[in-house]
Parts: C-alpha cells; structure tokens; sequence
C-alpha cells in the first residue's frame, strides 16, 4: 500500500482529532514539474524542426537539425589532416631507414680511405709515391669522415622526429572535435519529456548556448506552497498532504511533504526587501515548502498513481491550488 492510501486509511479508520490540518488557502504557489532549456552546443542555421509545442518526445529522440556543410568540412579537413600527418610519419620512417643506409656505406669509406692513406704513407715512407699522392688520400679520408658524420647526425635527427607523435595526436584530436561538433548538430531529447514554448523557426541563425525550447520532464508534478513561518513548527518531511487544484474541481490529489526552502520567499526575490533602521514592521514571512504528488482521486473512491495513469489530469506547470499538510 503507497503513503498516501496507507494515510488515508488511517485518516478513515483512526480518531480524526488525533489529526491537525494546517493550511494554505490561496497560499500556492504553483505547480511544478523539473523544466530544461534545450540549447545548441554549436551555433548555425536551423534547417529543421521535427516537433510541436505540447508534443512529447522520447529520449534521444531528434527534435532540432542545424545546418551541416561547415561541419562536415570540417570532417573532410580533419580526416585529410590526419591522413597528411600519418604519411608524413610513414616518409620519416623510410627517410631513417636510408639514412642508417647511407650512414653505414659512409662508414665503409671511411674504413676504406683510411685503409688507402695508411698505404699512400708507407709508399711515401719508401719514396714510392710522391706528397700530392698523400694529401688527396688525407682529403678523401678527411671527407668520408665528414660524410659519415652528417649522415649519424641526420640519422639521428630522423629518429628523434619518429618519436614526436604530437602531429599525429593532434590531428586526430582535431578530427574528434569536428566530428563531435558534426553529431551537436542535432538536438536530441536527453529525456522523455513535453514540449512546453518553442521559441526558434526554422531558418533561424542560433547561437551556442541559446534557449530554443522548454521541455517538461515527465515525472511526478510536485507543488510549492508558500506557509507562514507560523505554521511550519509541526511540519515535518514526510507528512501527508491533500492538494486541490482550481483547475480540476472534484479531483483531490495526495502527496507528501519533500522538503522545506533554507530561505524566504522573500529572500528569493529579484530585489529582496531590506528595512531601514528605525524604521522596522513586522511582517509575517512565507516559507515555500515542496510536495511530491503521488496519488489522485476523481471521487470514485479510486487512488490512481499519478505516473504512468492516463486517466488522470495533465497538471500545467504554474497552476493555482488549495494545499493542506496533515500532521499529528
């Protein structure tokens, strides 16, 4: 058995004055339901609007399309980005292998010439071979170990640029944002919601983070009421409560108390009161107090769960209501 029929039945069965009713005639206060803004992440022109106000709408379910030729550029930019940056690895890796290649035949000259300025010298060391024989064999030895030491040197640069994957990585984290900014631009539902006020047309141009759409969370409505201060010593979480809404006479909706507000409605205020001193009046403050509405009632006797019943009333956001907090 739910809170609210177990309260009943004791309301029913149980000694009525062992009850107080505290209550706030006129003293609502509105009904409220969890309400977001749907806004664009990205901005761009709308090219389609796929729901109505007062339309409800499932999870993930598309409701808005922007324009999607500059972002699927910026797919087709990304991609080539990523491509160029991958065959420039790829060519540095080949350009290493060649000039390990290169490095060691530079290494097999220097062995070679320094094997050939070895015997320029002994012949020079007999009279055999004259001083300009020695100095080109001391030149072409001399230039093979400049060779081979610019090939190591380039060698060893091409492998230190193999390392660096930073283009590599940021390509593909530019190809992420592009694809990512391609998926923003449709609006999907995050949640099974109503559509409340639609405030975009198609072919507007939007801009991020602009409210395009209200959209009412289908769950238990909840009720703010505004009590005196006077009249919340006895109130506690928890404590049963009947709501009876203008807009449906002959309905009685059973909830309980959720919470109480930290402040006064008056502190919430777009300017907040603030007497002068000297010159105090006491003036009696309101505490909003929110309750979650879990069953209704027609008359018939019958309590219906309000989430999930068809039969029962469509409760607008913002509604005027009669609420009355059972305590002990």
């Amino acid at each position: 058995m739910s809170p609210a029929r177990r309260f009943v039945a004791s309301l029913r069965g149980g000694n009525p004055a062992s009850w107080l009713s505290i209550a706030a005639v006129l003293a609502l206060l509105g009904f409220g339901a969890y309400q977001s803004y749907l806004a664009p992440e990205i901005g761009g022109r709308v090219v389609a609007i796929l729901v109505d106000e007062n339309q409800e709408v499932a999870a993930g379910q598309v409701i808005l399309r922007l324009d999607r030729a500059d972002t699927e550029a910026r797919v087709e930019r990304g991609r080539a980005d990523l491509a160029a940056a991958r065959n420039k690895m790829m060519s540095g890796e080949a350009a290493a292998a060649s000039s390990d290649a290169q490095g060691k035949a530079a290494e097999v000259a220097v062995w070679r010439t320094g094997r050939e300025l070895e015997r320029v010298e002994s012949l020079v060391e007999r009279g055999a071979a004259s001083k300009q024989q020695l100095d080109a064999a001391r030149a072409e030895h001399d230039a093979a170990k400049a060779s081979a030491r610019a090939f190591a040197m380039q060698a060893e640069a091409e492998r230190a640029e193999l390392g660096n994957e930073a283009p590599v990585k940021q390509a593909e984290a530019s190809l992420r944002e592009a694809d990512l900014a391609l998926a923003r631009t449709e609006l999907v539902a995050p949640f099974d919601a109503v559509v409340g006020r639609k405030t975009v047309h198609l072919g507007d141009i939007v801009r991020p983070g602009q409210a395009l759409l209200a959209l009412r969370r289908r769950e238990p409505s909840w009720v703010v009421a505004n009590f005196k201060e006077t009249q919340l010593r006895r109130m506690t979480p928890g404590a049963q409560a009947t709501v009876y809404v203008d807009a449906f006479p002959g309905y009685t909706w059973w909830g309980h108390v959720e919470s109480f507000s930290p402040a006064s409605g008056a502190k919430y205020a777009l300017i907040p009161p603030e007497p002068a001193a000297g010159n105090f009046t006491k003036v009696v403050q309101r505490i909003p107090v929110k309750i979650v509405l879990d069953e209704v009632s027609n008359g018939d006797g019958k309590h219906n769960v309000i989430e999930g019943t068809a039969g029962a009333p469509q409760l607008a956001v913002g509604l005027s209501a009669r609420v009355t907090i059972h305590v002990r």
